[in-house]
């Protein structure tokens, strides 16, 4: 299985608030408004929130995926097969950087109470099928012994594949903390993890336009991400396969020592404002 890699956790550089109060009660109305949404992809077109998959090379077989949309905290299974994720795609890089891995602290972000997630469940078919097969002769089984009474004791809990992540997006909408100073905060989608599992298959592409779709439905101005420099499949996916992304003005390359600095501060603005 391949692996792909991208975003990192958001620098912790702050600034000082210089936001009037008619301005400031504006940006707290609209990132409550975001943060209230319990399931934003409702109101998208349900081809939005599928993605198709063809696995294996000697006899490829297609599988669904659907996209879920969570807010924290993540039921346990989902959340540990993301932290195993991460860990498979970012462990090392963040082994060799200053930060250091740190799982718990890991553990911590995901269950932050802003936290909002999109998270590719795949769906197997097969499985579903044969669990379908194994539940019908139970039942006929089951007629030939038994009672109306105890088919339906007996078969009242069906067998149930365990979901697996093959794909999620951590993000929390944010006030732009990180732009200058002279100008006043802003509402922005603050992405703090891509990571996927299955390469070629345009996972990471589809999880960035939802991401940028619920961004201007719930009128955030940019999005905004860090990127570990030496990750070039991560920054070639941004600056080259997706449009609109670029350095941001607050990234550390931007300023006289910077390029010591191990990440990128990347950002796409995604255009209105709330009037």
């Amino acid at each position: 299985r391949l692996l792909f890699c991208t975003t990192m956790a958001k620098s912790s550089k702050r600034r000082p608030n210089n936001t009037g109060s008619s301005a400031k009660k504006q940006l707290q109305q609209t990132l409550a408004h975001a943060n209230a949404q319990s399931n934003p992809l409702a109101a998208l077109p349900s081809a939005f929130q599928s993605v198709n998959i063809t696995a294996g090379d000697d006899a490829p077989s297609k599988k669904n995926g659907t996209i879920h949309y969570y807010k924290s905290p993540l039921p346990e299974l989902i959340l540990q097969q993301c932290l195993d994720l991460f860990e498979r795609n970012m462990g090392d890089m963040y082994k060799k950087s200053e930060w250091g891995l740190d799982m718990e602290e890991k553990r911590g972000e995901l269950l932050h109470e802003d936290a909002r997630f999109l998270i590719i469940i795949l769906e197997d078919d097969t499985a579903d099928n044969d669990a379908a097969d194994a539940d019908d002769n139970e039942i006929a089984t089951a007629a030939a012994d038994s009672s109306t009474d105890d088919i339906i004791k007996n078969t009242i809990s069906p067998k149930t594949p365990q979901p697996e992540v093959i794909g999620f997006a951590h993000f929390r909408y944010e006030p732009d903390e990180d732009s200058p100073s002279s100008t006043p905060l802003s509402p922005i989608t603050y992405l703090y993890e891509l990571q996927i599992s299955l390469t070629s298959h345009g996972l990471g592409k589809t999880l960035m336009t939802l991401i940028e779709l619920l961004s201007l439905q719930l009128f955030m101005t940019k999005v905004i991400l860090t990127v570990f420099k030496c990750n070039t499949g991560a920054m070639k996916f941004y600056l080259t396969k997706l449009k609109g992304y670029d350095v941001d003005e607050c990234s550390p390359s931007n300023f006289e020592g910077g390029d010591d600095v191990e990440y990128e501060i990347l950002s796409k603005r995604i255009g209105r404002r709330r009037v």
